[in-house]
């Protein structure tokens, strides 16, 4: 038998190690583990950037990113007529 896992970044820890080791238990001989796809959204113009910026921070992001997003973003045509 054959497993295939889709899976992110934030699933690569012990239980996924566990859910493998378990799959190995009821005889499956092969695991296939592929990138999860990211999902896109349309971009919501209305925000502030401190609002995007917020947002990436509470989801984990790292700094260097997000500083990097800032600055993207400040300099964007969208941002540059709404905020300046």
């Amino acid at each position: 038998m054959k497993a295939v896992l889709e899976i992110n970044l934030n699933e690569l820890n012990s239980n996924l190690l566990d859910m493998v080791r378990s799959m190995f238990d009821k005889n499956v001989t092969e695991i296939i583990l592929k990138p999860q796809a990211p999902t896109l959204e349309e971009f919501d113009q209305s925000l502030s950037i401190e609002e995007i910026l917020d947002s990436m921070q509470k989801s984990g992001h790292k700094a260097e990113l997000i500083t990097e997003i800032k600055d993207g973003l400040e300099e964007s045509s969208i941002y540059s007529k709404h905020e300046g």
